[in-house]
């Protein structure tokens, strides 16, 4: 699968009227919810757009945008469909985004998402990423810096609390100017027969020299019938770098952990539902929109506690 190419051309992006939000479409739709605010002015649009919408950012020259991108279905019995959408984020010079994405689509749908990002020099670009629904859930994020200083934060969540769910994050990161700085956060929890897949590769080419990058993937597997793929890469062709990364995967909590709340009187099931809620919040927090934000801690405890039913089922089956 090819990225897809920009909605306007490069020539017709400085003259192309600025989006509003679109007239209202005899296809069937989809309600997704996407919020443009500039930092600290507090002003948003939404909108309604079919499950194949397609989005495009331009952040000008030393602009701030914050974006929420929210896709869900009918409730988690929301029927059977397909999703596809597309976002397009170019970051012009100075510039920086801050882009949420939420994904709770109905637990029969398959969702498929492309995220493509351009970043110019000294811009600044943040991502958050939940996601928890879908049968089959897809993200492939492309992001490419294009000039020198440029900062790049990426921090995502995957749940698959249902059986035979399959959530699978492509990430790629390419770095091909000098002192670039660049942070990768993945963390997953795979429960019941869930599938849980990353593959994240940071390509650091010969130009990109003094660049700090790192990336790290965190995998809590809570059924032996569920599985974990992970597949963190590393690149680098440049000789003067600070690059790391690593990937855990465990079955099981930390018994220290465990320990300590045990010794203060709570009991191992307790402590155990802390320690599993605390291990997502940790990405979902950095949310900075606090009614999505506690939406979102809300459904994932939610999800947390039905889990346990699930794992149980899996071991029966």
């Amino acid at each position: 699968m090819s990225a897809p190419s920009p909605i306007f051309p490069p020539a017709a992006r400085e003259t192309a009227p600025p989006q509003r939000s679109p007239p209202p479409l005899n296809s069937p739709t989809r309600t997704y919810s996407t919020t443009s605010t500039p930092l600290g002015r507090g002003t948003s649009w939404s909108c309604t757009c079919p499950r194949g919408s397609r989005i495009l950012v331009v952040a000008e020259k030393e602009a701030e945008v914050a974006i929420v991108e929210e896709h869900f279905g009918a409730g988690e019995d929301g029927g059977c469909y397909w999703a596809n959408p597309v976002a397009e984020i170019i970051v012009d010079a100075g510039a920086r985004v801050v882009h949420s994405y939420v994904q709770r689509q109905s637990f029969a749908a398959a969702h498929t998402k492309w995220t493509v990002v351009q970043q110019d020099s000294s811009s600044k670009y943040e991502f958050v990423e939940v996601s928890t629904g879908a049968k089959l859930n897809r993200h492939n994020l492309h992001i490419q810096q294009l000039g020198p200083e440029t900062e790049t934060e990426l921090s995502t969540l995957h749940l698959t609390s249902q059986n035979k769910q399959i959530h699978d994050l492509h990430s790629k990161l390419i770095l091909d100017h000098p002192r670039t700085f660049s942070r990768q956060l993945h963390k997953c929890i795979a429960c019941g027969t869930g599938n849980s897949i990353f593959d994240g590769n940071i390509k650091v080419n010969r130009y990109a020299q003094q660049t700090d990058a790192g990336q790290e993937t965190k995998c809590l597997v809570l059924s032996p019938k569920a599985l974990v793929n992970v597949k963190p890469n590393l690149q680098i062709i440049a000789d003067d770098v600070k690059c790391t990364h690593g990937a855990a995967i465990s079955g099981e909590l930390d018994p220290n952990e465990l320990f300590y709340f045990q010794a203060r009187g709570i009991n191992a099931k307790t402590a155990t539902d802390a320690l599993l809620y605390f291990f997502g919040a940790h990405v979902i927090k950095r949310i900075p929109f606090k009614p999505i934000n506690e939406k979102a801690l809300a459904q994932f405890k939610e999800l947390l506690a039905s889990s346990r039913q699930t794992t149980d089922e899996a071991l029966l089956s």
